[in-house]
Formats: C-alpha cells, structure tokens, sequence
C-alpha cells in the first residue's frame, strides 16, 4: 500500500471514484489504488470495502460520498482521516493498534475519533450519527474543531491562477481568497500567487506550478504546514520567531523538505525535486525515507 492511498478489497455495484484536484469519476474495483484526496461514491444497493492502513478499514454503504482526507500508514503514528459528506460507513480498527492509530471520520456536525474499535457513522439531512460497536468513540462538535482554522488566504495574485478545492470545480484565486485543505492550486505561464498560510508562514507559488495543500494546522502549540509540489517551484517564508514550533513541509517526488525558520525555495523540474536554501536550515529527507510517514 502506498504511504498515501488506501486499497479497494470489496466493490458491490457502482462504486466510483473522483480523482484528487476533480475530474471525472471512474469505476472502482477490489485492487485499485485510492489516493489522499480522492472521492468515493457508491450508487443505490452498492457498497465498498476499502483498506486504509495495515490495521484499519472502512465499509462505504450504497448512497454514500466520503473523501479520503488523510491516510498515513505507519507503525509508529498510523492516521486515517475521511470527511463523510453522505451515507454510512463502518470503520474497523484492529484492537492492537488503539494506543497509535489516530482515525477520525468527519461529517456536517462534528468529528468521530476512534480508539481501537468497530463502530459506524451516517450523514442523513445535513447531520452526523455515529453509533458504537466495539471500543470507544469521542466526537468532537464541529464548532469546537473549527477553532483550528484548515485555510490559507491568498494575498497576492498575478495572471492566471486556479484553485480546484477537493471534489470540485476549478475556479479563478483572486486577492482575498481563502485556499482550503485538500485544494490544489496551479498558476499559468507568467504567473504566481502569494498564500498566507499560518500567521508565521506563507509561500509564493511561480509560474507553470502545480501544488496541493495537504494540511494547514493554525495554532499557537502545532503549527503544521505540508504541501506537495507537483511541478515547478515555491517559495516559502518561515517565520524564525515561531519559537521552533512551526512543522513546515514540502514534498517533492525526491524528497520532502523540512524548514527551520527559513527562507527557501523548492523546485520540481523533470520529475525530480531541488532545494536552495537562502536562510535558516533546510533538512531534506529522501522520499523512500519519509514516506512511511509522509
């Protein structure tokens, strides 16, 4: 299994998938790759069984809409984070793997975080139910989760930008803007936007670049940025008096760079991904290292 995708195990019926960044949905079967970022729908009498890490799985039932927000499969902080817009799920986590595993699944009210355990969530009429089987189950109102905004804000754009947020459609970035997680941002020839994207971070994105924002964390303790670059190259700004919190990352096809209070610019050309560092310190863990934990 791939660090950042989950596998399909069981596909019952019409069983579709809409690919990170939109796209038109394509038939799933037992076998295929579904990547973070990734929607699954299943259709009427239809259903899917999808592993999401080596001690986790989820059951999509017929009618349902989930996106794979965050799959990380690792021994040591495994994570598995779907945002259930429609339907029911089931999601089962090996018992042995409750001490490490973080596994949330999101709906319109709040947040289902479980602790070694089998239990199902619904989304009907714009709210969530979760119902416990086995373990433990904490919820979490959405209206305490949205203290830890997930957005960055545009504030500079030149030419053509885009923004095509997860599962939807590709829409022109204009000052002011706000860029949500999953979003995938991609600027034209003679092109760039500036991202504010923490209050002690924020990046320029260059011409014929392409580059998804994996996670946005704003806070005082754990400040998180990780985006992954795509194409062509980013700028960032790490601001140095962030008390050495700041956990700002950029992944590249080669490896994933890891700022410390830093102004550096990252650049992916032919597949492959180059680092300058201008100030601060910049480590660069290779991608066959960092990838069981992204």
């Amino acid at each position: 299994m791939a660090a950042d995708s989950g596998v399909v195990s069981i596909a019952v019926g019409t069983v579709t998938m809409i690919p990170a960044g939109g796209g038109a949905e394509v038939p799933l079967k037992a076998g295929d790759a579904v990547p973070v970022g990734a929607t699954v729908k299943t259709g009427a009498g239809s259903r899917a069984v999808i592993k999401t890490t080596k001690q986790s799985a989820v059951r999509i039932a017929e009618n349902s809409h989930a996106v794979m927000m965050e799959l990380v499969d690792s021994e040591a902080t495994p994570k598995v984070l779907i945002d259930l817009k429609s339907g029911s799920l089931g999601a089962l986590i090996q018992p042995q793997a409750q001490a490490a595993m973080d596994f949330k699944v999101k709906t319109p009210t709040g947040i289902a975080a479980a602790r070694g355990t089998m239990y199902a969530v619904a989304v009907e009429d714009g709210k969530g139910f979760v119902k416990v089987e086995h373990g433990k189950v904490d919820v979490i109102p959405a209206n305490v989760e949205k203290k830890v905004p997930q957005t960055g804000k545009v504030t500079v754009v030149a030419g053509t930008v885009n923004e095509t947020p997860l599962g939807g459609q590709a829409r022109a970035l204009k000052e002011s803007d706000v860029v949500t997680t999953g979003s995938t941002i991609k600027t034209g020839p003679d092109s760039r936007a500036t991202v504010t994207m923490t209050t002690t971070s924020a990046v320029q994105i260059g011409p014929n670049s392409e580059v998804v924002v994996n996670e946005l964390v704003e806070s005082a303790e754990n400040p998180k940025v990780l985006l992954d670059l795509k194409k062509g190259t980013i700028g960032a700004l790490v601001n140095p008096g962030g008390n050495g919190k700041m956990d700002f990352k950029i992944k590249t096809p080669s490896g994933i760079a890891v700022a410390k209070g830093a102004f550096y610019s990252v650049a992916v050309e032919n597949g492959k991904g180059y680092v300058q560092t201008k100030e601060g310190e910049v480590v660069v863990t290779p991608l066959e290292s960092a990838a069981p934990g992204r």
